[in-house]
């Protein structure tokens, strides 16, 4: 987020596999959505509508809801239902776009690649931002610049399949999003250089090897010190997030759960721990009692596990 070398953007982030985007789908004479909560449905038939236009088809399909993922709670919600919809619409119609089309026509990618490749490949991801000469000529958020065009992959990693991930979602925070978001924006960027620059320094020469040596301790670390410097810090600064501090606190005191962040621009929290020595419900009941210390803001605790094949089409007999 400084541009001072000719790009701007790039993101770091983690493909989960809850809370989830999950639909079955079958042909249908009309639109019809069923399942889940009838805001949740209004949202999933309003993409559909969106979705055919940009297909060029008729919205003709019935959808039940599964799962959804929560939405401006920092876990990717319309990227993801976006691309599920395009996809299965894609099937419906027997159209053989490819997912890199799709992705095109979604025109998602435009500040962070991670929501796109999160469901084509799953895994934990880094994409390089965009050239401030071809691409992007300023900082915006994706809705805000839908002709960027999608980030290049510099990096997919498998993320360790014994390594369990624990979130905290607010009842009653949200992350930013709109007109607010594109605003924030503008009022924190450029980032300094030398905070770009220790920024890398923490993903290239701790995240990632951490990673790779299977060392959760400093991986959780690592995701820790990104909290504190550049584009994450400014977020940890913002009024809205200042009641969540008591949250970071008590993923800090539970000594078995390595690391905090703050998931894109809030309000989810997560960190990470060694699922061969904790089940889930031990880490659910250990986050429990230091938020019961710390905390009076209502919220529900998710353990879950790293996606590393991206979306799953699953045929129904």
């Amino acid at each position: 987020m400084n541009g001072e070398l000719g790009r701007v953007d790039g993101s770091l982030g983690l493909t989960i596999e809850h809370p989830g985007t999950s639909f079955d789908y079958r042909p249908s004479t009309r639109t019809l959505v069923r399942g889940a909560e009838p805001k949740d449905r209004q949202v999933v038939a309003d993409e559909v509508v969106a979705s055919s236009q940009l297909l060029e088809v008729e919205p003709n399909i019935e959808i039940e809801i599964q799962q959804m993922i929560p939405s401006h709670q920092g876990l990717g919600s319309g990227t993801q239902l976006q691309l599920a919809v395009l996809t299965a619409l894609n099937h419906r119609f027997e159209l053989g776009h490819s997912p890199q089309s799709l992705a095109e026509i979604s025109n998602r990618g435009g500040t962070s690649g991670i929501g796109i490749n999160a469901f084509h490949a799953g895994g934990l991801l880094l994409d390089g931002g965009h050239s401030v000469d071809v691409q992007k000529k300023s900082f915006a958020p994706s809705r805000f610049a839908s002709d960027a065009g999608q980030p290049p992959l510099l990096m997919r990693f498998e993320f360790p399949a014994t390594w369990g991930i624990v979130l905290f979602i607010p009842d009653q925070h949200h992350g930013l999003s709109g007109q607010d978001e594109l605003e924030f924006m503008l009022a924190n960027t450029p980032i300094p250089l030398d905070e770009v620059q220790a920024t890398t320094h923490i993903i290239l020469m701790l995240l990632f090897p951490a990673l790779k040596e299977l060392d959760l301790e400093t991986f959780g670390s690592s995701v820790s010190a990104l909290q504190d410097v550049g584009w994450k810090k400014r977020h940890w600064q913002r009024p809205d997030v200042e009641p969540l501090h008591v949250i970071r606190t008590a993923f800090q005191k539970a000594a078995e759960i390595h690391g905090c962040g703050l998931s894109s621009t809030g309000s989810t929290m997560f960190g990470f721990f060694d699922s061969t020595q904790f089940s889930d419900d031990q880490i659910s009941d250990l986050l429990s009692d230091q938020l019961s210390n710390v905390s009076a803001i209502p919220g529900r605790i998710v353990c879950t596990r790293a996606n590393n094949s991206g979306a799953r089409k699953v045929a129904l007999r």
